[in-house]
């Protein structure tokens, strides 16, 4: 089960969530959902992210209970069937007609707000804890203004909002969640996510730029023999992706962390530790693997990853607090959510 500790204050505790899966688990469910997807031509991958979800969830235990994933297999189906049809119809339009392009992004833009909100509430309705569903309030008006409204202003001014427009997005995506009735409520501070970007930024342009020069000397100057040539590319690429790797973690851990230790609940208070050259470690590290098993070891590179990220994540809860369950919530489509699987489009944290 998860573990607790007394925290400082009185009557209050630390919960810490536990993964209590494993690769060799979770690499039969993969390795099944993978052959079933194959053969199916893909049919059965509704049934395989469910089955996956399912698992994950159902693994993940957080004071003494684990989460729930109720979404069925035939509505996900269904809303990977309408998304994938949208996708034909674009890809098939814009080849005969380039111009027909710019009617569906314009189509799309009005429609985004709407996407996100039906994905969001598609997987917190059918996702629970303890008996309670969780839920994803939000209006298309509010949600335009974050999703359309904040990256115009972020193209407006050459990118120099975007650090704003994250805290943001991301403090109203856990602003509009709840637990039954009981919402969450995030005060995430901007100028601490600028701090982050520009550190990151900073970092990019001191360790890219000796490894453009090294690259540059190296494919005019060196002269290697002709079967080690290759290494004048190769080697400052790979230099370049691992600084690369260590600047994303860096702002992955960073954000993630402001983000979950502004974030709250009624008698709750999140929290997060992660490193970002521990998380930059792990991504290289699954990279490699992945490589070299010719993808095999993708199953314990997700559950490497997850458990790590669960580590790191703690909950203080004041006393028992109490969560009054919600009334019949309304049933979500699965287009929104899957419509963003299919165009890459990620509505999450």
């Amino acid at each position: 089960m998860s573990t607790a500790e007394p925290a400082a204050a009185g009557g209050e505790r630390i919960v810490r969530p536990e993964f209590t899966g494993s690769a060799r688990e979770y690499f039969r469910i993969w390795i099944v959902n993978l052959f079933f997807t194959l053969i199916t031509l893909g049919i059965y991958s509704a049934w395989a992210k469910v089955r996956k979800k399912r698992y994950f969830y159902g693994c993940t235990r957080l004071d003494g209970d684990s989460f729930d994933y109720f979404a069925s297999p035939k509505v996900i189906l269904k809303g990977r069937i309408v998304a994938f049809v949208l996708f034909v119809t674009y890809a098939f339009s814009t080849q005969l007609y380039p111009v027909s392009a710019y009617g569906f992004w314009a189509v799309f833009l009005v429609a985004l707000p709407w996407l996100v909100v039906r994905a969001l509430a598609f997987n917190a309705r059918n996702s629970a804890y303890r008996g309670l569903r969780f839920d994803f309030a939000a209006t298309p008006g509010e949600t335009a203004r974050v999703y359309i409204g904040m990256p115009l202003l972020v193209v407006l001014t050459a990118g120099l909002a975007y650090p704003w427009f994250m805290a943001r997005q991301k403090a109203f995506v856990v602003s509009r969640h709840a637990l039954g009735k009981s919402r969450f409520a995030c005060d995430v501070r901007v100028r601490s996510f600028y701090a982050a970007y520009l550190l990151a930024a900073l970092a990019m342009v001191v360790l890219f730029t000796p490894l453009v020069f090294l690259m540059g000397y190296a494919m005019t100057k060196l002269e290697l023999p002709e079967e080690f040539a290759w290494a004048a590319f190769i080697v400052p690429v790979a230099l370049m992706y691992a600084v690369y790797a260590l600047v994303y973690a860096y702002v992955q851990a960073r954000t993630a962390n402001l983000l979950w230790n502004a974030a709250y609940g009624p008698g709750t208070r999140f929290g997060s530790s992660l490193s970002g050259w521990k998380l930059a470690r792990i991504y290289v590290g699954n990279v490699l693997a992945a490589a070299a098993s010719v993808g095999l070891l993708i199953p314990w590179a997700v559950v490497r990853t997850l458990r790590y990220r669960l580590e790191s994540f703690s909950m203080t809860v004041d006393g028992k607090p109490e969560h009054e369950a919600n009334p019949a919530l309304v049933r979500v489509g699965a287009t929104g959510q899957e419509f963003g699987d299919i165009f890459n489009l990620d509505f999450r944290l």
